[in-house]
């Protein structure tokens, strides 16, 4: 009896056994299964949150490569290829007896601009090289530069701190004044610095380097020779090639030496021999002073945030137009004045006379057909300007035409100071 109890008793301590392993066993199972399922899920929000961070990595990417392109495509759009591969890029390659070989044997005129700034060097530019026989730079897109000055894309001569005035007086302008103002360059003051004038004798030993001829030439060289409006190879089909940088005023005697260079076949440079011509012309644009002296000071407030004397700019005036006529004394190359208030109230006539001075055809349907390309040509550009001076410029500028009498006169520029 106790036999059977005791074996009874272990049969049911070995089932008891038996389900508290099973369970055990389940249990393990079943946390294994929930430990596998929050792994799962763990991985599926990992995944979710990679996917939601590479969104948004994504979404910011194409905001930022978005803006940029957009910067990149303005300033594309405003300054064309140049702004990105540089305008050595285009040079051509020649040697400088090729370029001085050519421009003679194809009997070239080289037309250089150059006057005052806001005095219609643009807008008399623009009319002389639509003329069919006259090859200009192209505009701000083909060239790469504001109002397509060479001066602003060469490497040869100084641009004088202007189209910089911006880059300096960002920030906080303040009115410049005294010493400051004379000793600095840029718009409107550039002439009274120290060391501007360049001239066949001071700047000497670049004239004696024929590198300086190829060097600049090369550069304006694609841009004469293809242009929107002229076409191609305007090199060699234009007769005048038409060169406008208000600095030339400061410019042309060394110019003329430049261009000019006789260059031996063996690349040396021979001083000693004139050429039987001159292959240069000089236009020199002027505008009445204090209209001039304003238009000036309105720039360079309201375009390049900055302020300047208006004496300083009045004085600018001045040295400027000394450099010009003491250059045009002093050359062997034709020179030729043009006043932009003549061009404005006689445009067809201004233009016949400087086509006659170009040795260009005067045909009154090419110069009707230029002034039509043109559009409207304000009658007086300066009445805004002599308005503002006689009702209250007069008061604070009116003694800088006592004070500067007798050098303003001494220019023979053909201007009434009494304006009022």
């Amino acid at each position: 009896m106790c036999v059977v109890q005791k074996s009874e008793l272990k049969q049911r301590r070995g089932k008891q056994e038996e389900a508290e392993t099973t369970s055990i066993v389940e249990d393990a199972y079943d946390g294994g299964k929930a430990k596998g399922r929050k792994v799962k899920t763990d991985r599926r929000l990992g995944r979710m949150k990679k996917r939601v961070g590479t969104g948004k990595m994504l979404l910011f990417m194409t905001g930022f490569l978005s803006i940029v392109g957009g910067i990149l495509y303005y300033f594309y759009s405003k300054y064309g290829i140049n702004i990105f591969i540089g305008h050595g890029a285009l040079d051509f390659k020649w040697s400088p007896y090729e370029w001085r070989k050519f421009i003679d044997d194809n009997d070239k005129t080289i037309l250089l601009i150059g006057g005052s700034h806001r005095s219609g060097t643009t807008i008399l530019w623009e009319a002389i090289k639509a003329h069919p026989e006259v090859v200009g730079f192209g505009d701000r897109t083909e060239t790469g530069v504001d109002y397509s000055e060479g001066v602003l894309f060469q490497e040869v001569y100084p641009r004088f701190g202007v189209g910089l005035e911006f880059k300096k007086n960002f920030g906080a302008p303040k009115r410049v004044t005294g010493e400051d103002a004379e000793n600095g360059d840029g718009m409107g003051r550039y002439a009274l610095a120290p060391g501007v004038h360049w001239t066949k004798e001071n700047h000497k030993d670049l004239l004696e380097d024929a590198s300086t001829l190829s060097k600049l030439l090369n550069r304006f060289a694609p841009y004469w020779d293809t242009t929107k409006s002229y076409g191609s190879n305007g090199l060699k089909r234009a007769k005048v090639w038409v060169e406008k940088s208000p600095q030339n005023a400061v410019l042309s005697s060394f110019l003329e030496g430049l261009y000019n260079m006789q260059v031996k076949e063996d690349g040396s440079v021979d001083p000693n021999t004139n050429s039987e011509r001159t292959v240069t012309k000089f236009l020199y644009v002027t505008r009445h002073p204090i209209a001039n002296t304003y238009a000036v000071d309105k720039f360079v407030k309201e375009s390049m945030g900055g302020y300047i004397d208006f004496e300083v700019m009045f004085r600018n005036y001045i040295q400027l137009h000394k450099y010009m006529k003491e250059d045009e004394h002093a050359m062997d190359s034709p020179a030729m004045w043009a006043k932009l208030e003549d061009f404005t109230q006689d445009p067809a006539n201004i233009l016949k006379g400087i086509f006659q001075f170009l040795e260009v055809s005067t045909d009154d349907e090419i110069i009707a057909d230029i002034l039509d390309s043109l559009g409207e040509i304000r009658a007086n550009p300066n009445a805004k300007y002599n308005a503002m001076y006689c009702s209250e410029g007069i008061q604070e500028y009116g003694d800088l035409a006592k004070k500067y009498e007798e050098e303003f006169n001494a220019l023979n520029l053909g201007y009434d100071m009494d304006i009022c």
